[in-house]
């Protein structure tokens, strides 16, 4: 492992950022080329607008917050708009014609509206994540009319395991480069396995640290 990169960024390497490097591979675009995505401050979305920038491609963030709008484009990120009514309108009027032909939705649930509102004929949604905690259940209206083709993602399926050495390197390569910073997580001590469970239960994501003679 790259000694620059500390113990907390590795622990967090070979899940998230290897997601996103999957899923922006998903459909062969052109560069320049647009990709969607909700839950953009995710350690999976800041991923993909790494990544995405790093093969050409541009991204459209949707964020729940509007403080995320300058930390997303200091990422890197092309278009950052707060979940609203008219974000739609707002990307269409960003990029104008242009397609959207790859939606990623780790959120689900009323979320996932806002995604094919945004998508354009024959696009991908890839619904990897269900943060809102509801199942995907899009208008079967729009995929029609559309022709959105939807697929769900789990970075092991077989077909991507002889992608993960090396997108575990160019994870590691953009960690260590200062490119990609992953959102930090509190780190337990594993003798304080039930703290930590009651943290992710109400939180989110923890590290647990299995060295007995760490302080």
């Amino acid at each position: 492992m790259d000694k620059s990169i500390s113990l907390e960024q590795a622990a967090m390497l070979t899940i998230n950022p290897v997601s996103a490097g999957l899923l922006v591979g998903l459909r062969d675009l052109a560069a320049g080329s647009w990709v969607a995505q909700n839950a953009a401050n995710s350690g999976v979305g800041r991923s993909v607008i790494v990544f995405a920038k790093e093969r050409g491609l541009r991204t459209i963030n949707i964020v729940r917050r509007v403080e995320l709008v300058s930390e997303l484009h200091d990422l890197g990120a092309d278009i950052v708009v707060v979940d609203s009514a008219d974000a739609g309108a707002r990307v269409r009027e960003a990029i104008g014609s242009d397609p959207v032909l790859l939606g990623l939705d780790g959120v689900s649930g009323a979320a996932t509206a806002l995604l094919l509102d945004v998508l354009t004929d024959g696009a991908l949604l890839a619904i990897y994540g269900y943060l809102s905690g509801q199942p995907f259940t899009p208008d079967p209206d729009v995929l029609r009319t559309k022709n959105i083709t939807t697929t769900e993602f789990w970075m092991y399926q077989d077909e991507f395991l002889p992608r993960l050495p090396a997108l575990n390197s160019e994870s590691a390569r953009m960690v260590s480069e200062g490119r990609l910073v992953l959102p930090s997580a509190p780190v337990y001590r594993a003798a304080d396995f039930p703290e930590a469970l009651a943290y992710f239960r109400e939180k989110g994501k923890v590290l647990l640290d299995f060295n007995p003679h760490r302080a």
